[in-house]
């Protein structure tokens, strides 16, 4: 069968630490090694450095909410850079394998890195992890869009490649000075990484068959308003109504046939105005994060929710999620199984 089925799961989020606004990134620990990296890192400082001028400037003309918070607590990785992330994630599903499994074929990097060289080095690690024959490479700067473009790019494979048959989809995100880690929306950036195995299904197979996955560039449905929260919702609201439309409508399915609906975390109104467009409601957690964490939210959203709830057979999931850079996504799940679910490994 050409199906595709997450068989495995793995996320990790790491403890929170309080980042100031005025700052956009949380302290470091001590004096930093000097390397060829903070050369870099120096040569950018102009451009994106939280200057105060800009900073007040910024401040002054956002909108984002009547009463602002000062600092937020967000998850951030203090031991390990990106690949390190990704790296810890993908072990976790590779050494939980059975000896006798079939070899990994192809591992898909999410992530949101501008630098090139982050795809390939962290590509290469990810090869010397999973080892032969696995084939590495990268779905960049789609934050949380990225894992349902790999979540497509996946069911393509399958049905194209019959001597493709199983598929490690990564997403890593590590943020690092000088980029701040708030958005003019008023959104936080944390660090996180998930991993899902994504093997054509058999007919003992246990886990989530992907019934379909879609992921689109957004395309403006008003002016936009910068440095405004609303903006998230203008644009991204009709955007994501028409994916999701377009995949319930491709098989044959009403909003009424949805069991479960986990949301994109980066914005409860945003949620809820898809929520209401459905007319269900969607997963939460008493301890919700405030933290947005990029790629990686699609995955660490759902492997919440497994290990919160058992899902009954045959239950349709739908989750979705969206990239700032202005892209939409969407994947529709149902449930034959919990597939191996490993949250926060060491």
């Amino acid at each position: 069968m050409n199906t595709p089925a997450i068989t495995a799961i793995a996320s990790y989020v790491p403890r929170t630490v309080a980042v100031h606004r005025e700052c956009g990134i949380e302290p470091t620990l001590g004096a930093p090694i000097r390397s060829g990296w903070h050369a870099w890192v120096a040569s950018w400082q102009a451009d994106y450095a939280p200057h105060p001028a800009k900073k007040a400037a910024s401040t002054r003309s956002a909108a984002i909410s009547a009463a602002r918070d000062e600092f937020r607590f967000v998850p951030v990785e203090r031991d390990t850079d990106l690949s390190g992330l990704a790296a810890k994630v993908a072990q976790t599903i590779c050494a939980a394998r059975p000896t006798n499994a079939a070899p990994i074929d192809i591992a898909m990097l999410c992530h949101s890195s501008l630098n090139e060289h982050v795809s390939t080095t962290t590509a290469g690690r990810l090869r010397a992890v999973i080892g032969a024959p696995c084939f590495p490479f990268a779905v960049s700067q789609q934050q949380g869009a990225s894992t349902f473009t790999a979540l497509q790019l996946a069911g393509d494979l399958l049905t194209a490649e019959p001597e493709i048959h199983t598929i490690l989809i990564v997403a890593a995100e590590k943020w690092c000075p000088p980029f701040s880690r708030w958005t003019d929306q008023g959104i936080v950036q944390g660090d996180a990484a998930g991993a899902i195995l994504v093997e054509r299904s058999r007919p003992a197979s246990c886990g989530l068959v992907v019934i379909d996955a879609r992921a689109s560039r957004l395309h403006r449905f008003a002016p936009p308003a910068p440095h405004s929260s609303l903006d998230i919702r203008t644009d991204w609201v009709p955007a994501l109504q028409s994916t999701i439309d377009a995949v319930l409508l491709r098989h044959a399915l009403q909003p009424n046939d949805l069991g479960t609906v986990v949301g994109a975390g980066i914005d409860p109104q945003l949620d809820e105005a898809i929520c209401r467009h459905l007319s269900r409601r969607v997963v939460e957690f008493s301890d919700r994060r405030r933290a947005h964490l990029g790629a990686a939210e699609p995955i660490v959203q759902l492997a919440n929710v497994l290990e919160s709830r058992d899902l009954p057979a045959r239950d349709r999931i739908l989750t979705w999620g969206i990239g700032l850079g202005g892209f939409v996504g969407c994947a529709l799940f149902e449930s034959h199984g919990r597939p191996f679910l490993y949250l926060n490994p060491p």
